[in-house]
């Protein structure tokens, strides 16, 4: 055996400088430690037990592979598989760790990896063309010849597979020897359609410098930042930073190691893309979907997301915007598209798609670009739209706001800003919107809202007040409206003025708000009259509440005088002196429970009776039909 010495993260022989792989699954195995003591013949013993192993697990290809699932959660779907080895062989079982240690000392690193990506690639082919393989790669060894040679178009034929299913991701537990090199041959890849992770962001060697060279398609957060997430403030925080920055970089965030219902719900809160981890899915050799219970749970807690984000903005969501613009397919020959727009000067911009999914976008001014110049059409003019498209782009769900869409557009680097949006629903593509329909839109609704937005409570009025009946009225789901009317504010606010009615109406506006537990809207019609939406049938318990708590503060903005009386001395309508009881609450609600309404109309004129109905009683009452 050659005489070795560790240099840094390297084993340095005779025949050169060879790097440390960490291609494991470090996630689910603690690492057993492994040395020999030099002048103790049972290290001695035990090291040339181990290097037969790993020759025999070498020469016998006895390595299979098995398949963690990357799970998208925004609904439940498996977004692709990373690949993870195990020994085939019960005579020869070792830990997986252990295993690529014992090889990297044995100088026998390179065969026993590119066994396992073999294997993998092997299994994987003939899968659905839809998922991804993730592929665990050291960054020392990516930019080597032997490893280009082994992801030639050629070579990936032999397991009929395309770059644009594979992800590289880099282990960066090791630090990387030749950066020039390296970065080198990251952008190759890139220019291949190869899909770039970093592993274990937040430890190791995963710096942002390394982040910022890369530029890469995903990032992988560390296990350890995701364990008790849902309990730990400081991890909390930095992963909506981590979050927060990728969506400004256009980087798909994946959540390692998740073990719990709570983490799950926190990771999807935080908008993070997906989620990876034994509460999803164990490794195993057939690629099983996740378990229909926790597709389930991703679409519930996800679904109510965004509907806190759609109920607690005065924005429209960015799928009323967006318009199916024009598409081309993945494979078309760029010279008919560039015919295409030649004879449509309305075209300013397209997107790829392929599979329904958008993978790209082209504007005008980039294409004529790419066709000018002395030799640009003979260049570009025969190839296909995916070699020239534009990769890096911003997409958003169907569901987003149209302020948070706008914060994520001014975000992106300064020569992209101006490029259009696409916009997905279900992981398909719907449609475009363009930077100018954004602002616009983001205009219209700054004025609506100094228009709508009372001016004293700060709840929204009438026209979002309209927005939200509606909504609920055409969607089926539960819900219980309720309005609110303030017995005798009229004569409260003449007997002590406009400023202590002021008072009354805050004080209304901010129990309702206290009250609210369920997420529920909260409007102010105007004058005295309050609405409130909830996306339930039962809403008695909510009214009982305000009730109780607005009756014990109330009596705060009466004189003691007419505390004791029971009543203040006040005109009525007619102009008349009349004695009027303490302020109260008189609350009229409609649910969808016994009786769904059809139009705008109907739910009116019911609700109207039903309002005159609760004015007719004394004191705090209500109904709810």
């Amino acid at each position: 055996m050659k005489p070795q010495v560790r240099v840094q993260n390297s084993v340095l022989d005779a025949g050169g400088v060879k790097p440390v792989s960490l291609l494991t699954e470090r996630k689910n195995f603690a690492c057993e430690a492994f040395s020999i003591v030099p002048g103790k013949e049972s290290g001695e013993i035990l090291a040339e037990t181990q290097y037969r192993i790993i020759d025999r697990i070498i020469e016998g290809k006895y390595i299979h592979p098995v398949y963690q699932p990357v799970v998208s959660l925004a609904d439940g779907k498996i977004f692709g598989y990373e690949a993870l080895s195990r020994i085939s062989s019960k005579e020869l079982e070792m830990n997986i760790e252990q295993m690529f240690r014992v090889a990297d000392r044995m100088g026998k690193l390179w065969e026993l990896e590119t066994l396992c990506r073999a294997k993998a690639m092997e299994n994987f082919a003939h899968k659905d063309g839809e998922r991804k393989l993730f592929l665990n790669v050291n960054p020392n060894i990516i930019y080597d010849k032997k490893f280009t040679q082994g992801f030639t178009k050629s070579c990936l034929e032999e397991f009929d597979m395309n770059s644009n299913a594979i992800i590289f991701e880099i282990t960066e537990r090791a630090s990387v020897i030749d950066n020039n090199a390296f970065l080198g041959a990251i952008n190759h890849y890139k220019k291949q359609n190869y899909g770039i992770a970093i592993d274990d962001v937040g430890a190791g060697y995963s710096g942002l410098n390394l982040i910022v060279d890369v530029k890469p398609g995903f990032m992988k957060l560390d296990m350890n930042l995701v364990r008790n997430i849902d309990r730990d403030k400081t991890k909390f925080l930095l992963c909506k930073a981590m979050v927060d920055f990728c969506k400004g970089s256009d980087i798909k965030l994946v959540a390692e190691g998740i073990e719990s219902e709570e983490e799950l719900k926190t990771l999807i809160k935080l908008r993070v893309d997906y989620g990876q981890g034994y509460f999803l899915g164990i490794p195993r050799e057939l690629f099983d979907g996740i378990a229909p219970e926790k597709t389930e749970m991703i679409k519930k807690y996800h679904s109510k997301r965004y509907s806190e984000n759609v109920k607690s903005s005065i924005y429209p969501i960015i799928g009323y915007l967006s318009q199916p613009g024009y598409t081309f397919s993945s494979d078309e020959r760029v010279e008919k598209i560039y015919d295409v727009l030649r004879n449509n000067p309305a075209i300013t911009e397209f997107s790829v798609v392929e599979e329904d999914r958008a993978i790209g976008f082209v504007t005008r001014t980039y294409l004529n670009e790419m066709f000018g110049g002395r030799f640009g059409y003979s260049l570009n003019s025969k190839r296909n739209i995916q070699d020239l498209m534009m990769s890096n782009f911003l997409r958003v769900n169907y569901y987003m706001p149209i302020d948070l869409v706008s914060q994520l557009a001014m975000q992106r680097p300064y020569d992209q800003l101006y490029n259009p949006i696409v916009v997905e629903k279900e992981g398909e593509y719907v449609g475009m919107v363009t930077i100018k329909e954004l602002l616009d839109a983001c205009t219209k609704i700054e004025i609506d809202v100094a228009v709508h937005l009372n001016p004293l409570t700060r709840l929204p009025g009438n026209l979002l007040i309209e927005q939200e009946i509606l909504h609920r009225i055409f969607d089926n789901k539960p819900y219980c409206i309720t309005y609110y009317d303030i017995d005798n504010f009229k004569a409260y606010n003449d007997a002590y003025g406009f400023e202590n009615g002021d008072l009354m109406l805050s004080l209304v506006a901010d129990t309702l708000k206290e009250c609210a537990v369920k997420n529920e809207f909260i409007g102010h019609i105007g004058g005295d009259d309050f609405i409130v939406i909830g996306d339930y049938h039962e809403g008695e318990n909510y009214c009982a509440s305000v009730i109780d708590r607005f009756s014990s503060r109330v009596t705060s903005l009466y004189r003691d005088e007419d505390l004791k009386n029971g009543c203040i001395i006040s005109k009525n309508r007619h102009g008349m002196t009349e004695s009027f009881p303490i302020a109260s609450l008189s609350i009229a609600g409609i649910s969808n429970k016994k009786y769904v309404y059809q139009n705008i109309d109907e739910f009116s004129q019911d609700i109207s009776h039903l309002k005159k109905k609760c004015k007719r009683k004394v004191g705090n009452y209500f109904e709810i039909l």
